[in-house]
């Protein structure tokens, strides 16, 4: 049974120059104690869906349509005092930047206990400061600096504190923003084999979102690829990553550079994103895409199933036409 399920999502924001469609219509699920990463360039949506199911979305955002069901309840309808009871406690999040995601005048520790205590109102003292050390020990961070000031931390340990505060209460689902950001090779690697040992002991559903596609692909078992607001293809780790079929799939994963490759790589061309305030009713990729048909101008396409767990959002025809090419 999974644990989430969004429906015909659409996140809009007002700016000057009229309602900026930044998520369209996007429908996905995960399972209890599974991985789902989304993957895309800058800008197509991912930490705006993470901000909608956190209940984070700014004042100038607002969600349009859709449902948010979380074992049974629709976040979509919730009200701020409902956000503040369940936000941390039900669902977590994994910040990125976590250097601005910590209080630089409070010791760690006292921000770790203010999440437990939050949610546990009645928990006594010393059950709060056992379960913050708990946390500590889980993200192998030392006990002799549970009393440090952020600053006395390392990035890799700031962003180890900030897991440990989203894993605090436990959570069913957590969303892991960017985490490895701003971090060295050698310290994103230990923070992901963190997340994946945290999150099979724990059994704690994972939606990891990044533009590093390596990363994305270490972590999460099913993918969903996003473009300009909407998710254009999704399926397993391997049908995503090896078969890919939507065309921006195929340009994404053409951008990456491969050290096993003999042949020279030609990088696709691309130009302006689409605009998300007045382009409806046509491919949102048509004016990139190679293997455009008329249709692509023209109508909306609809999702193609290439297997029980593999859709591409395209026309069946540039499908085909791209896969022969």
């Amino acid at each position: 049974m999974a644990v989430l399920k969004v429906e015909n999502l659409s996140v809009g924001y007002k700016s000057k120059k009229g309602l900026v469609n930044a998520v369209n219509n996007i429908s996905f699920s995960i399972e209890q104690g599974q991985s789902l990463g989304f993957v895309g360039e800058s800008g197509c949506g991912k930490t705006t869906i993470g901000m909608a199911l956190m209940g984070l979305l700014p004042e100038n955002a607002s969600i349009l349509q859709g449902n948010i069901i979380f074992n049974g309840k629709n976040l979509a309808r919730f009200n701020d005092d409902e956000w503040r009871n369940f936000r941390g406690k039900e669902i977590s999040m994994i910040f990125q930047a976590a250097m601005n995601a910590l209080n630089p005048v409070i010791r760690v520790d006292e921000q770790i206990a203010e999440v437990i205590e939050t949610h546990n109102p009645e928990m006594p003292k010393t059950d709060v400061y056992t379960q913050v050390k708990k946390m500590f020990n889980l993200v192998e961070i030392p006990e002799n600096r549970l009393r440090d000031y952020p600053h006395q931390y390392s990035g890799g340990m700031k962003q180890r504190a900030i897991i440990a505060m989203a894993l605090a209460c436990k959570p069913k689902l957590i969303i892991a923003d960017e985490p490895t950001t701003a971090l060295d090779v050698i310290v994103q690697d230990q923070i992901l084999k963190e997340i994946k040992q945290i999150q099979k002991a724990l059994n704690t559903s994972v939606i990891f979102i990044s533009h590093n596609i390596a990363v994305v692909a270490d972590v999460c078992k099913d993918i969903c690829v996003m473009y300009a607001g909407q998710i254009v293809e999704k399926g397993t780790r391997e049908e995503v990553f090896k078969f890919p079929r939507h065309p921006y799939t195929k340009t994404l994963l053409g951008s990456y550079l491969s050290l096993e490759s003999e042949e020279n790589i030609k990088v696709p061309e691309m130009r302006d994103s689409p605009d998300l305030i007045t382009t409806t009713g046509v491919c949102m990729f048509a004016e990139n895409c190679n293997c455009k048909s008329q249709d692509c101008k023209n109508k909306t396409p609809e999702w193609v199933n290439l297997s029980s767990t593999h859709q591409a959002l395209c026309f069946e025809d540039v499908l085909n036409k791209d896969e022969n090419d």
